[in-house]
């Protein structure tokens, strides 16, 4: 994992915990608060597994795979792009798995709390399962932050917003990873709550209350991708939507 992908910033220890600051990288959007919650879900997953690599007893390189994770948000008032301080603390490890709580907050206000479910790889063990998608011309670019994806085909039908990309660009899995490039999952949640957001009416402002992501697969470059998202049930502001990509759903992964 590394930059632009890896954007973390100000790392420090208090106690057992890490500390660390983001700000929004990607435009604004309808979504309100300071950060959209796609990209501070990337920042924290990307925060739990340093905390997760800092309590090993060695400094032997590991992959951070997030097979769960469930997101819980609060309104915030903080302008978009506020500094927002995450602080990441490790609930189990074992050589095989991690879990990790992050709390987000702005303007000395909580602004969400994240935790993730990792599995762990060391580094023989990750190139042996995905060395058929290994391109060793893919290393960190000099890149001041994650590019955007292309816009791709949109379309509603039957109450369905759907946005099909013909072919992922490595260039939009910038430090994601070295010499295996696959799409952030930060880059396609963001897709999902675009598509969500939809569902209210095009540009009506909302928030995400609470959120969870199961991962079973890597969408990698070169694949093509189909984003869909439909409401699912509507109670006054509150909407429920039901989102999934297609073919393949992307990984919260890291590796330190």
């Amino acid at each position: 994992m590394f930059a632009p992908y890896f954007a973390l910033d100000a790392l420090r220890r208090e106690d057992q915990d890490l500390l660390a600051e983001v700000q929004a990288e990607l435009p604004p959007s309808a979504e309100l608060g300071p950060i959209q919650g796609a990209e501070l879900s990337r920042h924290a997953a990307i925060a739990g597994l340093c905390a997760a690599a800092l309590a090993q007893p060695d400094d032997q390189r590991r992959y951070y795979l997030a097979q769960r994770a469930a997101y819980q948000g609060f309104a915030s008032h903080a302008p978009y792009g506020a500094r927002i301080t995450l602080r990441a603390g490790l609930l189990d490890l074992t050589r095989r798995e991690a879990t990790a709580r992050i709390q987000a907050s702005a303007a000395g206000q909580p602004l969400a709390e994240v935790e993730v479910q990792y599995t762990i790889l060391t580094d023989n063990a990750f190139a042996r399962l995905f060395r058929s998608r290994e391109r060793p011309d893919f290393v960190g670019q000099p890149l001041d932050r994650m590019p955007p994806l292309p816009a791709g085909e949109l379309s509603l039908e039957d109450g369905t917003w759907t946005r099909h990309i013909a072919e992922v660009p490595a260039a939009a899995c910038a430090g994601h990873f070295e010499r295996y490039p696959a799409m952030p999952v930060a880059i396609l949640m963001g897709q999902l709550s675009q598509l969500a957001g939809l569902s209210l009416g095009e540009g009506a402002p909302f928030w995400i209350p609470q959120a969870s992501v199961e991962a079973h697969d890597f969408c990698w470059a070169g694949e093509s991708v189909t984003f869909g998202a439909r409401a699912t049930a509507q109670e006054g502001s509150v909407t429920s939507s039901r989102v999934r990509p297609s073919p393949r759903s992307g990984r919260w992964a890291g590796c330190s």
